[in-house]
C-alpha cells in the first residue's frame, strides 16, 4: 500500500509539475498576444519603462509595441495655452502624504515656481550624482529627480542623459535639435511646459529651466489619458505639475516593494495631480529613480538595492 500511496504521490508532482511548465511557457503569449488588452498595455508599458526593455523588444516588433501604447489610451501631443499669474510671495512648501491601496507616495507643494531650478551631476557625460547629493551641491531644500538617462548595461550610473536640458535659459545638451522631442520645464515667467518641441521652439517660448521626458498628463485643465492607464505600466513614479495660481506640485509615488506600495499607473499619477488642482502636468522619470528629498532626507523610499539610484539631472528648489 505504501508503494501504491508513492507512486500515485509522485504522478501527482510530475502533473504539476508539467503544469507549471506549461504555464510558465504559455503565460508570455496569453499577455502579449491574448484577448486581454489591459494587461497585456501594462505588462508591455512597465517592462519598456524599465531598465530591461530587451525583454519585449526581442518578441515585439516596433510597430507592435507603438500599436499597444495606442491601446492604453492618451490624447496625443496637444499644444498647451501658456498662462500668467501673479508672482507668490509665499515661501512655505508643504509635504502631503499620497497613499492608497496600492501606493504610497508624497506631494510637495511649492507656492513660487521662479524657486524651481534644473541642477545636474557634477560630471555631467561621466556619472550622475544621486538626487539628495545634487541637491546638497546646489544649496536646495527640496530636489527630485528629473529626465531620462540611457542606462545600456543596467547599471545605474546615470551617465548619459538624452534629449535636451536646460538650465538658466542656456542648453546644456540639445541645443541643435531640429525635431520636437519631449520636454518639461518651465518658461523665464515660471509657467511649466509639457509637450514635444523643437529647441528652436522652446527658445521662442523663453524657456529657462526643463529636460527631456514625458508625457504630458493634464494639459490646458484637460487630462490626457482619456481610456485605459496610460499604457506604462505600475511602477514608481515622479511628475511635476502646476496649478493657474503658478504653484508648483512635485509627486513622487513609490512602488516595487510588496506590502508597502506596489506602485501607480500614468493614470493614477495624472488623477492624483488633477485633484489636486493641476492645470498643467508631465510624467518624469521614475522607476529605480523616483526620489524626493526635502529638508535635508529623502522623504520616500527608493526600490533601488543600493537605496538612492544616479541620476544626471533634478529640479531642485531653491
Amino acid at each position: 500500500m505504501a508503494a501504491l500511496s508513492s507512486i500515485k504521490n509522485n504522478v501527482y508532482l510530475r502533473i504539476v509539475a508539467i503544469n507549471l511548465i506549461i504555464f510558465f511557457l504559455s503565460a508570455p503569449l496569453l499577455i502579449l498576444y491574448g484577448p486581454f488588452k489591459n494587461i497585456r498595455s501594462s505588462v508591455v508599458g512597465a517592462i519598456m519603462t524599465s531598465r530591461h526593455p530587451h525583454y519585449i523588444t526581442w518578441l515585439l516588433s516596433d510597430q507592435e509595441i507603438q500599436a499597444i501604447a495606442k491601446e492604453a489610451g492618451g490624447a496625443g501631443n496637444v499644444r498647451q495655452d501658456i498662462f500668467s499669474f501673479a508672482k507668490s510671495n509665499d515661501a512655505k512648501l508643504h509635504l502631503t502624504n499620497i497613499k492608497s491601496n496600492r501606493f504610497h507616495g508624497y506631494l510637495l507643494e511649492v507656492p513660487d515656481p521662479s524657486r524651481v531650478k534644473v541642477a545636474t551631476a557634477r560630471d555631467l557625460q561621466e556619472k550622475g550624482d544621486t538626487v539628495s547629493m545634487i541637491a546638497l551641491n546646489n544649496n536646495a531644500i527640496a530636489a527630485i529627480n528629473a529626465g531620462g538617462f540611457y542606462d545600456p548595461e543596467g547599471t545605474g550610473v546615470g551617465r548619459l542623459p538624452y534629449g535636451v536640458i536646460v538650465q538658466n535659459g542656456k542648453f546644456i545638451i540639445g541645443g541643435d535639435i531640429n525635431e520636437q522631442v519631449p520636454f518639461v520645464g518651465f518658461t523665464k515667467a515660471g509657467s511649466l511646459v509639457a509637450g514635444n518641441y523643437t529647441a528652436k521652439e522652446m527658445r521662442n517660448m523663453n524657456v529657462a529651466e526643463g529636460v527631456t521626458f514625458g508625457p504630458p498628463l493634464i494639459v490646458n485643465g484637460k487630462k490626457m489619458i482619456t481610456s485605459g492607464d496610460g499604457g506604462w505600466g505600475v511602477a514608481p513614479r515622479t511628475a511635476i505639475g502646476q496649478r493657474k495660481d503658478g504653484t508648483v506640485l512635485l509627486l513622487v509615488i513609490d512602488g516595487r516593494q510588496p506590502g508597502y506600495s506596489i506602485g501607480a499607473t500614468l493614470l493614477d499619477v495624472q488623477n492624483i495631480l488633477y485633484e489636486q488642482g493641476a492645470y498643467i502636468a508631465a510624467n518624469l522619470d521614475g522607476g529605480s529613480s523616483a526620489t524626493l528629498f526635502y529638508n535635508g532626507n529623502v522623504v520616500n523610499k527608493p526600490c533601488d538595492m543600493l537605496g538612492e539610484r544616479m541620476i544626471p539631472t533634478a529640479f531642485v528648489i531653491k
